[in-house]
Protein backbone atom coordinates (compact mmCIF):
# COMPACT_ATOMS: atom_id res chain seq x y z
CA UNK A 1 0.00 0.00 0.00
CA UNK A 2 1.06 3.53 -0.86
CA UNK A 3 -0.13 6.72 1.20
CA UNK A 4 0.48 9.96 -0.41
CA UNK A 5 0.42 12.46 2.31
CA UNK A 6 -1.17 16.22 1.92
CA UNK A 7 -0.14 19.43 3.38
CA UNK A 8 -2.84 18.97 5.85
CA UNK A 9 -1.71 15.92 7.26
CA UNK A 10 1.96 16.99 7.37
CA UNK A 11 1.77 20.42 9.07
CA UNK A 12 -0.27 18.39 11.80
CA UNK A 13 2.26 15.77 11.96
CA UNK A 14 5.27 18.00 12.35
CA UNK A 15 3.89 20.25 14.93
CA UNK A 16 2.36 18.03 17.38
CA UNK A 17 3.70 14.13 16.10
CA UNK A 18 2.32 11.45 18.13
CA UNK A 19 -0.20 13.81 20.08
CA UNK A 20 -1.85 15.03 17.28
CA UNK A 21 -4.86 13.47 14.69
CA UNK A 22 -1.93 12.58 12.19
CA UNK A 23 -0.13 10.29 14.89
CA UNK A 24 -0.36 7.43 12.67
CA UNK A 25 1.65 8.94 9.73
CA UNK A 26 4.52 7.44 11.95
CA UNK A 27 3.63 3.98 11.28
CA UNK A 28 3.15 4.20 7.62
CA UNK A 29 6.68 5.42 7.85
CA UNK A 30 7.90 3.24 9.28
CA UNK A 31 6.46 0.71 7.16
CA UNK A 32 7.87 2.43 3.93
CA UNK A 33 4.20 3.19 2.87
CA UNK A 34 4.36 6.98 2.67
CA UNK A 35 4.56 8.58 -1.21
CA UNK A 36 5.15 12.60 -1.50
CA UNK A 37 4.93 14.72 -4.71
CA UNK A 38 6.83 17.59 -5.41
CA UNK A 39 4.20 20.50 -4.90
CA UNK A 40 3.66 19.09 -1.47
CA UNK A 41 7.08 19.37 -0.39
CA UNK A 42 7.28 22.49 -1.93
CA UNK A 43 4.34 23.73 0.56
CA UNK A 44 6.13 22.39 3.68
CA UNK A 45 9.49 23.55 2.67
CA UNK A 46 7.80 27.46 2.17
CA UNK A 47 5.99 27.40 5.83
CA UNK A 48 9.16 26.55 7.34
CA UNK A 49 11.51 28.75 9.06
CA UNK A 50 14.59 28.79 7.10
CA UNK A 51 16.65 27.38 9.92
CA UNK A 52 15.13 23.58 9.73
CA UNK A 53 14.14 23.23 5.83
CA UNK A 54 17.32 21.56 5.50
CA UNK A 55 16.23 18.85 7.91
CA UNK A 56 12.82 18.73 6.21
CA UNK A 57 14.15 18.92 3.12
CA UNK A 58 16.68 15.76 3.83
CA UNK A 59 13.06 14.04 5.26
CA UNK A 60 11.65 14.54 2.20
CA UNK A 61 13.94 13.69 -0.16
CA UNK A 62 14.59 10.19 1.00
CA UNK A 63 10.74 8.92 0.57
CA UNK A 64 9.74 7.53 -2.83
CA UNK A 65 8.23 10.55 -4.95
CA UNK A 66 5.47 10.68 -7.58
CA UNK A 67 4.79 13.11 -10.19
CA UNK A 68 2.67 13.38 -13.10
CA UNK A 69 3.12 12.39 -16.69
CA UNK A 70 1.73 14.53 -19.50
CA UNK A 71 -1.54 12.50 -19.45
CA UNK A 72 -1.79 13.36 -16.10
CA UNK A 73 -1.69 16.88 -16.54
CA UNK A 74 -4.31 16.59 -19.53
CA UNK A 75 -6.81 14.69 -16.42
CA UNK A 76 -5.95 17.13 -14.13
CA UNK A 77 -7.68 20.36 -17.03
CA UNK A 78 -10.32 18.23 -17.87
CA UNK A 79 -11.72 17.73 -14.23
CA UNK A 80 -10.47 20.72 -12.91
CA UNK A 81 -13.25 22.15 -15.68
CA UNK A 82 -15.60 19.41 -15.04
CA UNK A 83 -15.70 20.93 -11.35
CA UNK A 84 -16.33 24.16 -12.48
CA UNK A 85 -18.92 23.27 -14.67
CA UNK A 86 -20.60 21.58 -11.63
CA UNK A 87 -19.99 24.87 -9.66
CA UNK A 88 -16.55 23.27 -7.43
CA UNK A 89 -14.34 26.27 -7.60
CA UNK A 90 -11.37 23.94 -5.85
CA UNK A 91 -7.55 24.90 -6.71
CA UNK A 92 -5.84 23.51 -9.08
CA UNK A 93 -3.09 22.15 -7.01
CA UNK A 94 -5.97 19.95 -5.10
CA UNK A 95 -7.02 18.69 -8.68
CA UNK A 96 -3.10 17.19 -9.16
CA UNK A 97 -2.97 15.79 -5.67
CA UNK A 98 -5.82 13.84 -6.28
CA UNK A 99 -5.08 12.93 -9.88
CA UNK A 100 -1.48 12.27 -8.38
CA UNK A 101 -2.22 10.11 -6.45
CA UNK A 102 -4.92 7.90 -8.94
CA UNK A 103 -2.01 7.68 -11.82
CA UNK A 104 0.35 6.46 -8.87
CA UNK A 105 -1.72 3.63 -7.31
CA UNK A 106 -1.63 5.74 -4.01
CA UNK A 107 -4.50 6.52 -1.29
CA UNK A 108 -4.62 9.94 -0.58
CA UNK A 109 -4.71 11.09 3.07
CA UNK A 110 -5.63 14.78 3.36
CA UNK A 111 -7.50 16.25 6.06
CA UNK A 112 -9.44 18.62 3.74
CA UNK A 113 -12.56 18.58 3.11
CA UNK A 114 -12.73 19.53 -0.58
CA UNK A 115 -11.56 16.31 -1.60
CA UNK A 116 -14.80 15.09 -1.15
CA UNK A 117 -15.95 16.60 -4.04
CA UNK A 118 -13.83 14.57 -6.29
CA UNK A 119 -15.81 11.47 -5.24
CA UNK A 120 -18.62 11.72 -8.35
CA UNK A 121 -15.99 12.57 -10.71
CA UNK A 122 -12.92 10.56 -9.81
CA UNK A 123 -14.47 7.00 -8.05
CA UNK A 124 -11.02 5.71 -8.34
CA UNK A 125 -9.75 7.81 -5.88
CA UNK A 126 -9.53 6.07 -2.56
CA UNK A 127 -9.10 8.07 0.42
CA UNK A 128 -6.73 6.75 3.10
CA UNK A 129 -8.76 7.03 6.54
CA UNK A 130 -6.38 6.71 9.79
CA UNK A 131 -7.79 4.00 12.74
Amino acid sequence: MSVLVDTSVWVDFLKLGSRGASAPLATLLTRHEVVVRGQVVAELLAGTPPSGRAELWMLMAGLPWIELRHDGWRRVGELEGDLLARGYRLPLTDVAIAVTAVDGRASLWSRDARFAHFAELLPELHRFQPG
